[in-house]
């Protein structure tokens, strides 16, 4: 993803170069995550290699054979979460959504969702790139805004969709660990969601960034101006997203059918519901590969059928994942944005520099 990192930097050549000694004190927490990311990567695959020797090597190889012919469908419900994402990203720009062309939108969010999936805290690394690649066009401050705006909307989104997938839990498990950790899920995130919203629009923060961000907190008031835009609840970019979660639980009863499990609706929402807490609990592993098809292993009892056939549902949504973090991975090496001739800077409105945190 360097090419991302490149454009990024294109993106913010308006900013002095001083600034750049002002992101020294986060150089450590850079390296950090730097030696942490392979170790929990290897953690996950080291934890699936263990459970498909316990589970069955050759049961797995059948059901995830048989089940290929359904993944094209899979697929195209992935295709339709991708489009409500992107239109929650642009819901998330307000007045400003049409000086974003719908081309640049779409390269974004492709290469948002490769960051998604592969960095740890995803969904906050895919929006921070995805304002990155959207500054030029609106400037930092309203992109910057736009991103934390999407962010508690994703937030929220998948607060709301926790609790029909509790009940789901509560009908096929009781009170059981899997249904309290799907209730306490969904508050934690509703309750983020409000939280970041509120903090973003509290009145002291522009004082705060005008001390903390050099020379980009002299932006700050356009930057909470474009937070206040609309309610404490930003309910339309939240709508879009929770669109997005509903196509997913759609896609696990595909994937439960799939692999020859009978797909009922109360069945799909206890899937997804397994699948958010284990994005919570593995948020620091790549792809949460390894957490994912723990929990569904562990769950197999309460979904009625067999370990092999519960993590063959995680392993074939880590193969979907898979191919659109391939397309991500590859869309600034053959997706180009357009530049001028004098300065290879994407063509746009200028843009305000990216904030820098000391």
């Amino acid at each position: 993803m360097s090419n991302v990192h490149h454009e990024g930097a294109r993106s913010g050549s308006g900013s002095a170069e001083g600034e750049g000694l002002s992101a020294a004190p986060c150089v450590w927490k850079r390296r950090l995550v730097t030696v942490l990311k392979p170790v929990f990567a290897m953690g996950g695959v080291s934890m699936l290699a263990t459970m498909v020797h316990k589970a069955g090597a050759s049961e797995l190889k059948t059901t995830l054979v048989g089940a290929m012919p359904l993944l094209p469908w899979v697929v195209l419900i992935e295709l339709g979460r991708q489009t409500c994402d992107a239109t929650a990203t642009r819901l998330s720009y307000g007045a400003r959504a049409r000086q974003v062309p719908l081309s640049v939108l779409v390269r974004a969010q492709l290469i948002g969702t490769a960051v998604s999936s592969m960095a740890p805290a995803g969904r906050a690394a895919a929006e921070a790139t995805k304002a990155t690649l959207l500054t030029p066009y609106t400037g930092g401050a309203s992109a910057t805004a736009a991103a934390a705006t999407s962010q508690s909307a994703s937030l929220g989104a998948g607060g709301l969709i926790s609790f029909p997938c509790a009940v789901a839990s509560f009908m096929l498990t009781g009170w059981s660990a899997f249904t309290v950790a799907m209730l306490v899920h969904g508050f934690v995130l509703l309750m983020a969601s409000l939280g970041v919203r509120a903090g973003l629009r509290a009145k002291r923060l522009g004082a705060w960034m005008r001390r903390r961000c050099g020379r980009w907190g002299e932006h700050a008031e356009a930057f909470q101006a474009s937070v206040c835009a609309g309610g404490l609840c930003p309910w339309r970019p939240m709508l879009a997203f929770l669109g997005s979660r509903a196509l997913q639980v759609m896609q696990y009863a595909v994937l439960a059918h799939a692999v020859g499990i009978h797909a009922t609706a109360v069945q799909a929402l206890f899937t997804q519901g397994l699948y958010l807490v284990a994005l919570a609990m593995g948020s620091l592993v790549p792809g949460q590969v390894g957490v994912t098809d723990g929990m569904f292993s562990l769950a197999a009892g309460a979904m009625g059928t067999t370990a092999a056939k519960a993590m063959s549902i995680a392993l074939l949504a880590h193969s979907v994942q898979a191919v659109f973090v391939l397309a991500g991975t590859l869309t600034p090496l053959v997706w180009r944005t357009r530049k001028t001739k004098a300065t290879g800077v994407p063509v746009g409105p200028p843009g305000l520099p990216a904030p820098v945190y000391h």
